[in-house]
C-alpha cells in the first residue's frame, strides 16, 4: 500500500513528470536523440539520486515517475533538462545537423531542448502510482507509435514486466529509499 505524502517537496514523494520539447518539435522521432535522453535520464537517476520507477520518451515531450532522495523535484529537473540538451547537442555536432544545432540555440545565446517549466503531480496513493505506470506504457499506442507497449523501444514496459527484447535503461524496484520504507 502506498503511503500519503506531503506536497511541498518532502522526501518520499513519487512525481509524475511531463517535460515537453521546445515548440512540441518532435526532436526524439530521431533514435539517436531518444537513446540518447533515455540514458541521460538514469545517468542523472544515478548522479543525482532519484529512483526512477517508469518512464516513456515521446517524440515531443517526455514522462517519468521519479522519487528524487532529496524530495527537490525542482532542483532535480533544473539539473536534468540541461543534461540532456548537451547530449543531443553533441550528437546533432558530430552528425552535423546545422538545422538542429540552430534550432537548439534560443534567442538569448544558449542551448535549450526544452520547453520552460514543467507538468509536476504527485502521486500520493497506490492507485495513482499504477494508473500513470500504464498511461506512461500505453502512450506510443495511443499515439499510434507501436502496436504494443513492448514494442516501443523507448519506454521502461521491458524492464519492468520482464519482457524479452532490449531494455534501454533499468528503473529501480522498490520505488521507495530504505529509510522511507521503514517509516511507512
Amino acid at each position: 500500500m502506498a503511503k500519503r505524502f506531503d506536497r511541498h517537496g518532502r522526501q518520499g514523494v513519487l512525481h509524475y513528470l511531463t517535460i515537453n520539447v521546445r515548440d512540441r518539435r518532435q526532436a526524439f522521432r530521431s533514435d539517436a536523440f531518444a537513446r540518447a535522453a533515455a540514458i541521460a535520464l538514469r545517468r542523472h537517476c544515478d548522479e543525482h539520486p532519484a529512483k526512477l520507477i517508469a518512464y516513456v520518451i515521446m517524440p515531443d515531450h517526455l514522462h517519468c515517475i521519479v522519487n528524487p532522495r532529496d524530495g527537490d523535484i525542482t532542483r532535480w529537473l533544473a539539473q536534468f533538462k540541461p543534461a540532456v540538451t548537451l547530449r543531443v547537442q553533441e550528437i546533432a555536432e558530430a552528425m552535423r545537423l546545422s538545422r538542429i544545432l540552430d534550432w537548439l540555440r534560443t534567442a538569448q545565446g544558449t542551448s535549450s531542448l526544452w520547453q520552460d517549466g514543467k507538468h509536476n503531480f504527485h502521486l500520493y496513493s497506490e492507485r495513482l502510482i499504477w494508473q500513470k505506470i500504464h498511461y506512461i506504457h500505453t502512450n506510443p499506442i495511443a499515439r499510434g507509435l507501436a502496436p504494443t507497449a513492448a514494442a516501443y523501444p523507448y519506454s521502461s514496459f521491458r524492464a519492468m514486466y520482464a519482457e524479452e527484447g532490449e531494455i534501454l535503461i533499468p528503473i529501480d524496484c522498490p520505488f521507495w529509499w530504505e529509510d522511507e520504507l521503514e517509516l511507512g
